[in-house]
């Protein structure tokens, strides 16, 4: 019997079973996926991220990874007006390619057992309670796992298979992620965010001397773009000069492009569906923030702390339930209701005008912007 099975090796899930390993709990961390590899993501770790992976132990050993250090935050919208600040401390560009692998080395350290290439079929809990069985396929083979607890942390993709998902919480549009990372391009103190019609593209220095490059965008306004990813990538940034000019620079790097789709941005958090959600499974953070795998990492460990005291008997699972919900609405409420907000106006045509003008109207605007989008700093 294990005490706790994770679904999902990602940011929310790896931050997950390191503090339970780490508390003792036998924990399984499951994917579907092979690691480590290229992930859409922004690859942005803010300063508020690098004291969530000091809480872990870790951050010792991802600055060993070289990270790009980053100072400030540049938004370019659609027209070329620029909102610049610096931001509350130094921030990390880096690949999840390069941290995801760090982070399942310290997970391994930790005494977490990963299964990798394997896929959860079904979830069910124990006859007479005290518990679940797991379902898994790995290459072609069945088997089950007896668990305590199981905790989804399988990034926004739904899995109507295991779970019976209502259609509720997020903004009504379907999005499509694409990544890709490049060489050639200028300048390494800064993360950029530049506005295309229906959506952002981002720009981050990460180690290495490379670029990502990561987009999020709505796919009805992608129609008659064509259908390989590059194309969606090179139609978007025909919609912000600056962005088209800044990429005709660089050299995109072979391996690199991927997408994921549907993605869902949340309005309000879901972390409680028949079990425990945490990271983009629990709300999926607009990228007009850049603390997305802050929120990840974070919520993670927020899950944790509840899980602990659920196994160590302190809990009841109805009293998890509730206090883990009020606790992540407390959490991230506030910067997803912030991000209705930015999401509606960035939306509009007139975003340029109406950001530009209060940045003219009230120089530290941009200052100001860059501190509603962070998570507040309550990690220990």
């Amino acid at each position: 019997m294990q005490d706790a099975v994770i679904i999902g090796a990602g940011l929310a899930g790896c931050s997950l079973a390191i503090r339970l390993s780490a508390q003792g709990w036998k924990t399984v961390l499951i994917d579907r996926q092979y690691f480590p590899r290229h992930k859409p993501c922004g690859e942005f770790l803010s300063p508020e991220a690098r004291e969530t992976l000091a809480s872990l132990g870790v951050a010792e050993a991802v600055e060993r990874m070289e990270p790009n250090p980053i100072h400030r935050a540049r938004l370019v919208l659609r027209h070329g007006q620029v909102l610049e600040a610096a931001l509350p401390g130094t921030g990390w560009g880096i690949s999840r390619y390069t941290l995801d692998a760090g982070l399942h080395r310290a997970a391994r350290e930790a005494g977490v057992e990963i299964r990798d290439a394997t896929t959860v079929t079904s979830i069910h809990a124990r006859e007479g309670g005290g518990g679940y069985i797991v379902g898994t396929r790995t290459g072609g083979l069945s088997d089950t796992l007896e668990a305590r607890t199981v905790i989804a942390a399988w990034g926004c993709h739904r899995r109507p298979d295991l779970i019976d998902y209502e259609e509720v919480g997020q903004d009504g549009h379907a999005y499509i992620g694409i990544k890709t990372h490049m060489t050639g391009l200028a300048g390494t103190e800064a993360v950029e965010l530049y506005l295309v019609p229906g959506g952002y593209i981002g720009i981050a220095p990460v180690e290495a001397g490379i670029y990502n490059v990561a987009a999020l965008l709505r796919r009805d306004r992608l129609k008659g773009a064509g259908v390989k990813m590059k194309e969606l990538l090179e139609f978007a940034a025909s919609g912000n000069p600056l962005l088209a000019r800044r990429l005709s620079e660089g050299t995109p790097t072979d391996g690199t492009l991927t997408s994921t789709a549907p993605v869902y941005l949340s309005h309000r958090p879901q972390p409680w569906r028949m079990i425990p959600h945490a990271g983009d499974a629990c709300a999926m953070i607009p990228p007009l923030f850049g603390d997305g795998m802050s929120a990840a990492l974070r919520s993670g460990i927020l899950c944790a702390s509840f899980a602990d005291r659920y196994l160590r008997g302190e809990l009841s699972m109805k009293d998890w339930e509730r206090l883990y919900i009020e606790a992540v609405h407390r959490e991230f409420s506030g910067i997803l209701r912030k991000g209705r907000y930015l999401q509606a106006i960035s939306g509009r045509p007139s975003a340029g005008r109406i950001l530009s003008g209060f940045a003219r109207l009230f120089p530290p605007v941009a200052d100001s912007l860059v501190k509603a989008t962070r998570l507040k700093n309550t990690m220990s």
